[in-house]
C-alpha cells in the first residue's frame, strides 16, 4: 500500500502577526469528510472550520469522528487514537521564552509512521493533515490552538 494519500496540508485561516503561541492546549480532532449528508445525530465541524476545510480538501461534510485537547504545559508525548489503524503522537517541544512554542507529530497507520512534521500554533491557524481515502470520503486530522481559559495556564513558569 503506498502513502500516496499523507500530502500534508497547511491552511492558514487568518493573516497572523507571527508571534508563538505561548500556553494552553491544541484540540486535535479526526473528522470524516464526505460530500453526501452525515447522518442526524452526529457531531459536525463547527461553520467557520467547515469552510476552511471545504476550501482545502473541497469536500462539502465534515463528521468529527473524534477529538481531544493536549495540553502544552507538558513537554512529553501524547497520543491521540480516534481508530486503532490510524493514530496521531503529539509532542509539545520545550519552550524557551522569547521563542515560538513548537508542537513535533507523527502519524501512525497500521503501526507505522506515515508523516512527520512539527507544527508552531498560532491563533487563527489550524494545521489540516490529508489522510486516507476511507469509504466515499477522507480522513483528516485537525489541530487547532485553544487559549487558556486563565492567565495562571501560561507555561512561561
Amino acid at each position: 500500500m503506498t502513502f500516496r494519500f499523507l500530502l500534508l496540508f497547511l491552511a492558514f485561516l487568518a493573516v497572523s502577526d507571527g508571534s508563538g503561541f505561548a500556553a494552553g492546549k491544541i484540540w486535535v480532532g479526526l473528522y470524516l469528510a464526505e460530500n453526501r449528508p452525515p447522518p442526524p445525530g452526529v457531531t459536525v465541524a463547527p461553520e467557520p472550520l467547515r469552510h476552511s476545510l471545504h476550501e482545502v480538501f473541497g469536500f462539502k461534510h465534515y463528521e468529527l469522528i473524534k477529538g481531544q485537547e493536549v495540553s502544552l504545559r507538558n513537554e512529553w508525548e501524547q497520543w491521540f487514537v480516534p481508530r486503532q489503524d490510524f493514530f496521531i503522537r503529539v509532542e509539545p517541544l520545550r519552550r524557551v521564552p522569547g521563542e515560538p512554542r513548537f508542537i513535533d507529530y507523527d502519524i501512525y497507520k497500521d503501526g507505522f509512521i506515515v508523516a512527520k512534521g512539527k507544527y508552531q500554533p498560532r491563533d487563527g491557524t489550524p494545521l489540516f493533515i490529508n489522510g486516507p481515502d476511507f469509504n466515499q470520503g477522507r480522513l483528516i486530522f485537525v489541530l487547532e490552538p485553544r487559549p487558556p481559559k486563565n492567565p495562571d495556564d501560561d507555561d512561561d513558569d
